[in-house]
């Protein structure tokens, strides 16, 4: 008998639709037949598992799920399936096949919108372009909703390109820490203490792997290269350390992240930023700055729950502030800038105090910090791009980053660069984004101590002395 062939995966595609993990993120660059993949990962399980197999399929808008329709007709339609618009007796917007799989297909505009589909029950589920998404919250509730009473196995699958929202958690989840083509294991805390393991992996497609578009289009490589540099990294190749909407660009790990070196004492004057969070992440950031005004972030503590993206710890004023002064107090530190909400009468935790009250009383000097958003983002940019001289090095000058952050400052080296502008309001960060890191480092580099740091050094010395060139240490 022959049979017509009117789709064949490419080599990248078939490595996704043979692999068994239960979470499966495919992606990278634009060109890479991703949506593709999803439409043929459910057709296989129809095929396999005929009316056990129940999937859905998410879009972000009904006009992007309209062009996913498209392509749905074209691979489903040969297989004998049938569309059932919206409001027909067989279902709305659903794929029915003769062996009785089914396949929803809807659009999910705002992450929360699962909630929608509490109580019901998948065993395929698919989110295209899931860097939408601004946090994991889609992601993992959707995830909930696989099951089976049929033993068939239980899949989600994901894609999207490099940028957007949802970049940050993505890559924190499927990349940081993990190889690409290689299962890996992510667990997750239950009640109880109980701990569940997951299989997952993630599965970079390129334009090299779509070697039918280059045939067809081969301008197409062309039009990726004439964006602008940092979009054409992330589109054309897949690189997920640049994306389009970066509003600090200018942090550079290979310039900016320094090893640990000691900070002499008497020569950098040493204070605290914090920005308060409970059910978000609290960021708390020691900083040093010398008297030719050299920053250094050299020491964070940071309260996001374990495994978790933007999620905070629910730690009390009263604990938290008793562990800050604990660390901070053992290197003569006093001062803390901070935002200026914590000064409200607001109560926290059934007590008459603020949380302005709460630190002062362990020994803090609170100060409030300069809330300018505007004007702080416009700081932090341009501190990222100066330079100081330190000294001569071969009878020339030489120069280092006015701002250093130790490596061992883990949130602030993942969330700087993950940061995109507000959408109503471009001259800011989004702060649905886990701008707490950058909310604190904010509050620094506006504050008194390092617009005027000689003045703060005479405070603490009586004098201040000409830097020395420091030498390398390892605290921690």
């Amino acid at each position: 008998m022959n049979y017509e062939v009117y789709w064949k995966p490419q080599p990248k595609q078939e490595l996704a639709l043979r692999c068994p993990a239960t979470e499966l993120f495919y992606g990278g660059a634009a060109g890479g037949g991703k949506s593709d993949f999803l439409l043929a990962d459910f057709l296989q399980g129809a095929d396999r598992y005929g009316k056990h197999w129940k999937g859905i399929l998410f879009r972000k808008t009904t006009t992007e799920l309209e062009e996913l329709q498209a392509r749905a007709k074209e691979l489903f339609l040969p297989q004998g399936a049938h569309y059932c618009g919206t409001g027909t007796k067989d279902g709305s917007n659903m794929w029915r096949f003769p062996n009785g799989a089914t396949l929803k297909m809807r659009y999910l505009e705002n992450e929360k919108d699962v909630q929608h589909y509490q109580g019901h029950q998948y065993t395929w589920i698919g989110i295209d372009e899931l860097g939408n998404y601004p946090t994991p919250y889609c992601w993992t509730y959707m995830k909930s909703r696989l099951r089976s009473v049929y033993g068939v196995p239980c899949y989600i699958r994901g894609t999207a390109n490099p940028g957007g929202p949802g970049h940050g958690w993505i890559k924190q989840r499927f990349m940081d820490g993990h190889v690409a083509n290689k299962i890996f294991y992510i667990e997750t805390e239950l009640s109880g203490g109980k701990v569940s393991r997951d299989t997952a992996c993630f599965i970079p497609s390129t334009l090299e792997d779509n070697k039918v578009l280059m045939k067809n289009d081969p301008n197409y490589e062309a039009r990726l290269m004439s964006l602008p540099t940092h979009l054409a990294r992330a589109l054309r190749f897949g690189d997920w350390s640049v994306f389009e909407g970066q509003v600090l660009d200018s942090f550079r790990e290979n310039v900016h992240v320094c090893k640990p070196f000691i900070l002499e004492q008497g020569k950098w004057f040493r204070f605290c930023s914090m920005d308060w969070g409970w059910s978000k992440p609290y960021s708390i950031g020691f900083y040093a700055v010398n008297s030719i005004g050299q920053i250094i972030r050299y020491r964070e503590m940071y309260g996001c729950a374990e495994g978790e993206y933007n999620v905070g710890v629910k730690k009390s004023a009263q604990t938290l502030a008793k562990e800050v002064w604990a660390v901070a107090s053992m290197e003569g530190i006093r001062d803390m800038v901070a935002d200026p909400a914590i000064w409200t009468d607001e109560k926290i935790e059934d007590s008459s105090k603020s949380i302005e009250q709460v630190f002062s009383e362990v020994g803090f000097k609170m100060v409030k910090a300069n809330n300018d958003r505007v004007n702080g983002l416009v700081m932090v940019d341009d501190i990222f791009k100066q330079t100081v001289v330190t000294g001569e090095e071969d009878g020339e000058p030489k120069e280092e980053p006015m701002f250093q952050v130790f490596d061992t400052c883990r949130a602030f080296i993942r969330t700087i660069p993950l940061l995109t502008p507000n959408p109503n309001h471009p001259e800011d960060i989004d702060t649905n984004l886990e701008d707490h890191v950058y909310d604190d480092h904010r509050y620094a580099v506006m504050s008194d101590f390092v617009a005027h740091p000689i003045t703060h050094l005479r405070k603490v010395n009586g004098s201040w002395r000409p830097q020395k060139q420091t030498k390398e240490w390892e605290p921690f």
